[in-house]
């Protein structure tokens, strides 16, 4: 049953929205006794959740227990889960984990939730294990507008800077709390990396192998927002739309899952740190084109060239454009007016390093779910007009 105030989405989960959303933790703490609080360490106070938290910790004691654990890090490596798991596995009777922060914390926060509620040993187990499910409940809180991850099933993880997918059933939240009184004192080229990565996960749920009417209704809603709100001004009904936009792109890519930009992203950021966001909208328009000519023969199993043709059509729509070449223009053009770089070179990423990044780009679960076939020299050929 979900409390007065949430609505409620067809997975089950309840979602505050709103300006002032965060004063929904009064109804939603004192239903659990022992709460572990994953924080971004460099946005938990300037966002203003720990001066909340705080206020409401000294409100509830007696009544419930707030413990944190806080992070800093990118692109997460298993090492660092396992650092932070050894912080809390011996703590007994946890019976809600939050996490209040971006993509990575969450994520942080999924992980080890499958890793406590299973009493593993080793937050590893977690990889090697695909039968663990999660078994606490869960609150997320995201301080960005991009990732979406407080809308899907999955988490990211990096072993020896290869990525890995932790896809599970039980990492959707009970709670989610959208407030963009959060997104403020987010540092604006962080706000709009991560608004690229919303409008890249959207584009791609479109056309996506895995893409249903109801991921398709979500991304179009999403790129509608992120449209809607590219120019940069400081509002909040702006951060508002933004958010909910992100959301959105979570809900899609948790249906549709993403394709090939994103399979690419993951070594730019792992081996040369560009952040997941620029490094997904770097290779988008160059993906865009290429699965445009998608053919009967180049097409992956259960994907028509008409399924194709009828996602860029509806991408032509919502851009306002009429062919390939001036969908790819426009996509160039928001990297750009975002105040970003559109080129490898402006990460520092040199022509020397493309055929690694195209050795490493092949990841199970997105270069597949791909529309179209992608080879090695597919992606070698999109890197290189970027260089």
């Amino acid at each position: 049953m979900h409390l007065p105030g949430i609505s409620g989405n067809k997975d089950g989960t309840g979602v505050f929205r709103g300006q002032g959303a965060l004063s929904h933790l009064e109804e939603i703490l004192p239903r659990y006794k022992n709460i572990l609080i994953f924080n971004d360490r460099d946005g938990f106070h300037p966002c203003g959740a720990a001066a909340y938290f705080k206020a409401l910790g000294e409100k509830l004691a007696g009544r419930c227990a707030l413990q944190y654990v806080s992070y800093s890090g990118k692109a997460l490596p298993i090492e660092d889960v396992e650092t932070k798991y050894l912080e809390i596995k011996h703590r007994a009777g946890i019976d809600l984990i939050t996490a209040v922060g971006g993509g990575t914390v969450i994520d942080l926060a999924k992980i080890i939730a499958i890793a406590y509620s299973n009493r593993c040993e080793s937050a590893a187990e977690v990889l090697s294990s695909p039968n663990l499910d999660n078994r606490v409940d869960l609150l997320f809180i995201p301080t960005t507008a991009g990732t979406g991850s407080e809308a899907t099933s999955f988490a990211v993880v990096y072993k020896d800077k290869v990525k890995y997918s932790i896809d599970r059933p039980g990492l959707l939240p009970a709670y989610t709390i959208l407030d963009p009184m959060l997104l403020r004192s987010l540092p604006t080229p962080v706000l709009h990396a991560t608004v690229l990565d919303a409008l890249a996960q959207a584009i791609e749920a479109i056309w996506a192998r895995g893409s249903t009417a109801e991921a398709k209704e979500y991304a179009r809603q999403a790129v509608r927002l992120i449209l809607a709100n590219i120019e940069p001004k400081n509002t909040i009904e702006r951060l508002s739309q933004l958010q909910e936009a992100s959301h959105l792109a979570g809900k899609a890519i948790n249906i549709s899952r993403t394709t090939l930009p994103h399979s690419i992203s993951y070594p730019l950021t792992s081996h040369f740190g560009a952040p997941h966001g620029i490094a997904v909208f770097l290779t988008l328009p160059g993906a865009a084109e290429f699965n445009y000519h998608t053919t009967g023969e180049t097409v992956q199993p259960g994907v028509r060239p008409a399924d194709v043709e009828k996602s860029f059509s509806l991408l032509f729509s919502l851009f306002g454009v009429e062919n390939i070449k001036a969908l790819r223009e426009k996509l160039s053009a928001i990297i750009i007016r975002l105040g970003f770089g559109a080129r490898l070179r402006d990460y520092g990423i040199r022509e020397g390093d493309i055929s690694f990044i195209a050795d490493s780009a092949s990841t199970k679960g997105r270069i597949d779910n791909n529309p179209r076939r992608a080879t090695r020299d597919d992606v070698l050929k999109i890197l290189k007009e970027i260089i």
